[in-house]
Order: structure tokens, then C-alpha cells, then sequence
């Protein structure tokens, strides 16, 4: 992924995000989808990718925001269906498992994930997770 937020001048920005009882590689992988989705989606300007996480009742909403290609709202559900695609291989490369893994791996831990999104603007995906920091 380093190599793909170098060839298209991706900024981002995160803020300290906390630590929770959470399965790291999980919590990695899911990263890592939402992130190179962001990058592959880009749209003709810079892409910028903006990661935050904020206190919620009973646990912790992350979320990673996108000013890519978007999709139209009708879309925003089936995206996290496995297989799923809105676009053609020759269009954007992917198998359609990165976003219905995301969800798996959330759902388990007894989260949930969804994403805004508006064609031409971008998308914000979120997901919640319940717990405490651990320190």
C-alpha cells in the first residue's frame, strides 16, 4: 500500500486513534481495505484520506473519509455484499471480498459498518466497536 499512497500523492491524516480490546490483524486488515479503497477510488484531485475515531456510548466510532468517485446512496449497502462490484475489472482492479470482510470482522466483534457517500464527493465510511481503551 506504501507504494500506491506514493505514486498518487495520497495525504492523509489521522488522529490518535485508542487502543481497545480488539483482534489487531483484524483491526489492521480493515484499515487497510477502507484505506486502499479510498486510494484506488480517487477522483482527478489529490486524494485525501482523513482517519478519526471519537467516543461513543458504550465503545468507539472510527472513521475513514475519502474525497474519491463517491457512489450513489442507492449503492452504499451493497457494496458491503461479497462479489459485489459497481464498477468492471477493466475499470478498477478488485474481487469485491475487501468490504464484506470489513464487515465480517466488525460485525464479530460486535460492531457495525456503514459508509455516506455522495457521487462526485467522496464517501465516509464508519464503524463502531464496543469497549473500553486498554490503557
Amino acid at each position: 500500500m506504501q507504494t500506491a499512497i506514493v505514486e498518487n500523492k495520497v495525504v492523509i491524516k489521522r488522529e490518535a486513534l485508542p487502543s481497545l480490546a480488539a483482534v489487531q490483524s483484524l483491526m489492521v486488515q480493515v484499515f487497510q481495505n477502507l484505506i486502499s479503497n479510498a486510494i484506488k477510488f480517487h477522483s482527478s484531485s489529490t486524494p485525501c484520506i482523513e482517519v478519526k475515531a471519537e467516543k461513543s456510548s458504550g465503545g468507539w466510532m472510527f472513521s475513514v473519509a475519502d474525497n474519491g468517485i463517491g457512489m450513489a446512496p442507492g449503492y452504499c449497502e451493497e457494496i458491503f455484499v461479497i462479489f459485489k462490484r459497481l464498477h468492471t475489472q477493466q475499470e478498477y482492479s478488485g474481487n469485491g471480498i475487501g468490504l464484506a470482510l470489513c464487515r465480517k470482522i466488525i460485525e464479530r466483534q460486535g460492531g457495525k459498518i456503514w459508509v455516506t457517500s455522495e457521487p462526485g464527493k467522496g464517501s465516509i465510511f464508519r464503524f463502531t466497536l464496543p469497549g473500553a481503551t486498554t490503557g
